[in-house]
């Protein structure tokens, strides 16, 4: 009989829910639910893909711990995290029954854990929900956090809410089933903590590979976890501190939009954007040469980028002129200062994001 995980806490004081994270955690996850939920119906949003791989076990668990539960399906792709499947799952839950004294599991990557999270705030005008992230991307990014959203047509993220999980639990055994590509594009999420404040996981990740399976990877995604906790834990809402979660989004947003969230990962739109963020410090002379160079190479050695070739300039643009960090001074931007600092920057110059782009290569259309 094979021993039971070993779950560990990552909260914090001032952290307003638990997050917790284990090797093996599904098997355990329902009597995980009962205890924060006793007597609840759970709804189980997830999708096709991701319940082949690892439905059973989460179903079986909950089964082991009587936990009543029913699934919701939602359709693949960032282009369907979108207001017509909220509608879709909004209907499902009515045909269900579902009330404020039933709660929602979000068993997915970013896609379901932000569409889930967005109709548990809006159902009802707010139900409980939990979030089971089951890729690196969401485990160490959209699952922490309480943001909760879909996209529009003209922009990522445009609709939503902040809306706090009462849990989040996270198990790296499932990162394991991972395309390649799709494990390596939380990896560029990942190294971007170490940019904006955890300065040994910037040098973990930049001289060694992390692959599943392995401690370096569990202890990553729990620096990772632990940096956004205590940025979210002091600018919830984004007023202030937490702006620096946007480090890379600014120009990655434009070029995911401008691929129409299909030619690039969120996590390798994101490394674009890591990267053009360290040529325009470099450029205004806010860190050295050699610096530069160092803090370029280690976002590259996360995984390849995909040429942007065939990207438009002009609709990368448009499309960062739309982005939700526009303030009322203009477009805010998180430029990198140092070893693991970085700097909030009001009223960016839309005319060096062009540069940027052109430095990394986007086409002139």
């Amino acid at each position: 009989m094979s021993s039971p995980p070993r779950i560990r806490s990552l909260q914090r004081r001032g952290d307003p829910y638990p997050v917790y994270l284990g090797e093996g955690l599904l098997h355990e996850l329902g009597f995980q639910v009962r205890k924060l939920w006793p007597g609840r119906r759970i709804g189980v949003v997830s999708q096709a893909r991701i319940w082949k791989i690892h439905g059973s076990e989460l179903a079986s668990s909950f089964l082991r711990a009587g936990v009543d539960m029913f699934g919701l399906q939602m359709p693949e792709g960032e282009d369907r995290k979108a207001l017509e499947t909220v509608s879709r799952l909004y209907d499902r839950l009515v045909g269900q029954g579902f009330t404020r004294e039933d709660a929602l599991v979000a068993f997915g990557g970013g896609t379901v854990g932000d569409t889930a999270g967005f109709v548990a705030a809006t159902y009802l005008r707010g139900v409980p929900y939990a979030q089971v992230p089951t890729t690196l991307l969401a485990q160490i990014d959209s699952a922490i956090g309480a943001k909760v959203g879909v996209n529009h047509p003209r922009a990522k993220n445009l609709i939503g809410a902040i809306h706090r999980p009462r849990a989040v639990f996270l198990d790296p055994g499932l990162l394991s089933t991972l395309p390649e590509r799709e494990f390596h594009s939380g990896l560029f999420e990942l190294i971007k903590y170490g940019f904006i404040g955890r300065p040994r996981l910037l040098k973990r990740m930049e001289s060694a590979p992390l692959r599943p399976g392995e401690r370096a990877l569990v202890d990553s995604i729990a620096d990772g976890v632990a940096r956004k906790l205590e940025v979210v834990r002091e600018d919830e809402s984004e007023q202030g501190l937490r702006r620096i979660l946007n480090f890379g989004h600014t120009i990655g947003h434009g070029l995911e939009a401008a691929g129409d969230y299909r030619t690039l990962t969120h996590g390798e739109a994101v490394g674009w954007g890591m990267v053009g963020a360290i040529r325009l410090a470099r450029r205004r002379e806010r860190l050295s040469p050699s610096l530069a160079e160092r803090l370029e190479a280690a976002v590259r050695s996360v995984g390849t980028l995909p040429s942007l070739r065939n990207f438009s300039k002009r609709r990368t643009l448009d499309a960062v002129s739309k982005d939700k960090k526009i303030g009322k001074l203009g477009l805010r931007f998180i430029l990198p200062v140092g070893w693991g600092r970085v700097e909030i920057v009001e009223s960016f110059p839309k005319a060096e994001i062009a540069w940027a782009l052109e430095s990394l290569g986007v086409g002139r259309r």
